[in-house]
Order: C-alpha cells, then sequence, then structure tokens
C-alpha cells in the first residue's frame, strides 16, 4: 500500500486507523457464518495479519491462514504469535501470491479478503485461485474498493462459482466506498465426484 508494504509496523498503524471499522466488520460477518468445529479460514492479502488474529479470538473453534505477498508483512504478522494468550496453535501464515495459493484444491471452507484485491497483479488469475481452493458450497468474501469490486464480477463469468457483489456493504450508506463480492463455490462438481 503505497510502499509501506516493506514497512509492516507503519502499515499497521495506519490500516489499524483507517480500516479498523471493516475489520469488525468482516470478523462479525464471520461469526455470524456459524463456521463448524474445524473449518478453515484464508485471509488473503493479511497484511500484519490483524484480521486472522482477530478472527481466532472470536471463533476459537476455526483455524485461519493468513497469506501476504510481503515477507516483511508475514513476519510482522508471526512476531504477533510470542504475544497471542491461546490462540497461537490455531493461526498460521505464509508468504504466497493470490495466484499460487500454497492450498489443496478445495481445503478452505471460507476466504476472506480485506482491501488487498486492488493490489493484485492478476485479479483474475486469484479469483480462479480462490475457488480452486473453496470447498463444494463454501464461499468467499472480497471486501474492497466498489469500482475494483464491479470490474473483478464482470470478468469473472466462467468461474464455477455463484458471484454475487454487495455494492455497498449490506447496512451501510450508499456512498460507502467499500463492498463485497460473494462467491459461492459451486456444488456441481461436488457431485460429480
Amino acid at each position: 500500500m503505497y510502499g509501506l508494504a516493506r514497512h509492516a509496523r507503519h502499515y499497521e498503524r495506519w490500516a489499524g486507523f483507517f480500516a479498523r471499522p471493516l475489520y469488525r466488520r468482516l470478523v462479525g460477518d464471520v461469526t455470524a457464518a456459524g463456521l463448524s468445529a474445524g473449518a478453515l479460514v484464508l485471509d488473503i492479502g493479511t497484511g500484519p495479519g490483524t484480521v486472522p488474529w482477530m478472527i481466532a479470538a472470536e471463533c476459537p473453534q476455526v483455524t485461519v491462514i493468513g497469506v501476504d505477498l510481503s515477507p516483511e508483512m508475514i513476519s510482522r504478522a508471526t512476531s504477533a504469535a510470542a504475544t497471542a494468550p491461546t490462540d497461537a496453535d490455531r493461526v498460521s501464515f505464509r508468504v504466497a501470491d493470490v495466484a499460487a495459493l500454497p492450498l489443496d484444491d478445495r481445503s478452505v471452507d471460507l476466504v476472506v479478503s480485506s482491501i488487498s484485491m486492488h493490489h493484485w497483479t492478476d485479479p483474475a488469475a486469484g479469483l480462479r485461485e480462490v475457488v480452486r481452493v473453496l470447498r463444494p458450497g463454501a464461499q468467499a468474501w472480497i471486501y474492497d474498493i466498489r469500482p475494483m469490486l464491479k470490474r473483478a464480477a464482470r470478468m469473472m463469468p466462467s468461474l464455477d462459482a455463484v458471484i454475487r457483489l454487495d455494492s455497498p456493504l449490506t447496512g451501510t450508506a450508499w456512498l460507502n466506498p467499500i463492498g463485497r463480492l460473494v462467491l459461492e463455490k459451486g456444488l456441481t462438481q461436488a457431485r460429480q465426484e
């Protein structure tokens, strides 16, 4: 974000100030989803790891993996494990590009991403990877600036996913610049297997 990817501490301070309401909304949405025990949540573009730690604190039944392209961000996120109360065994971080996620096909119960999609080098490749790692019937929630989400929704008609755009976010003012792209992995593949 504007050169802050190599300065995780500064990014964490600024993102915490500006994005904290969105992070709380995202975590509230995850909590409301009622994921089952043992569910795996993937946070793409995790930055310094704020969202995975918040999810782990509110949803003690899930495991959370955060991925980010910046080794500095992952280092900062991982260092938080030393001060985490009891959630450290359920939260992990990896350096990874959204276009090449280090996870098995159909292994993730929920993918979340907050304000990172507009930084993706190839959003179409990233969305294909997101759908690849989702279990059949699972969802991805990508929160970002509305124009970016609208472009992404238009370029992905051939995904094995139902695509919905919440623009603006449900329950927010029309002028809110943030929306949510929802992808639900198709069940056709699960029926064929």
